[in-house]
């Protein structure tokens, strides 16, 4: 699933997040499983939330030696102990954990982003803060993604071509 937008939001007194009705409308159980996975977020104070199945293919395609060193156990030992799985309510609903809450210091008034497979939920001050410390230079990311994407079509392309697929004629019917 697609995650897109931008959605403000409050936790509730209980650690209840409602998942935005747009997003529920998108969901389908056989495609993205029966629940949500939240875990730390790559931005210092957030919190990811991937559904049951990305979150599956995700930890099946992190190989268990990736970081060469002590660095992997570290790793490992806080991203896994930190991962819990959630459930929707009949609301729309999913309880946030009250350890992860309390170390992301997230609160009260929040901000559900989408990030391509997954949601990435911030205290509101931090995501306007980190949106307005990037935004300046977004156009200057965009080119240098665009630049990537070219740069790798132009490797893929020269790949099929010195391995001689896109040379070789089709076999002939007989």
């Amino acid at each position: 699933m697609l995650f897109v937008g931008t959605y403000e939001h409050t936790i509730d007194s209980k650690n209840r997040l409602s998942i935005p009705a747009e997003i529920r409308m998108e969901l389908d159980r056989y495609r993205d499983g029966t629940r949500f996975f939240v875990t730390p977020g790559r931005h210092k104070g957030t919190l990811s939330l991937y559904t049951e199945r990305r979150f599956l293919e995700l930890v099946a395609g992190i190989p268990a030696d990736l970081i060469p060193d002590r660095d992997q156990y570290i790793y490992d030992s806080i991203f896994f102990s930190m991962a819990k799985p959630v459930e929707m309510d009949k609301q729309g609903r999913i309880l946030l954990p009250e350890y992860l809450l309390q170390r992301t210091g997230i609160h009260g008034e929040v901000v559900l982003t989408g990030c391509r497979d997954h949601l990435d939920i911030w205290n509101k001050a931090d995501y306007e803060a980190f949106f307005k410390q990037h935004w300046e230079r977004y156009p200057e990311i965009q080119d240098k993604a665009a630049e990537a994407l070219r740069r790798r079509r132009a490797e893929q392309q020269l790949e099929i071509t010195s391995n001689g697929s896109a040379l070789q004629d089709p076999p002939k019917l007989t």
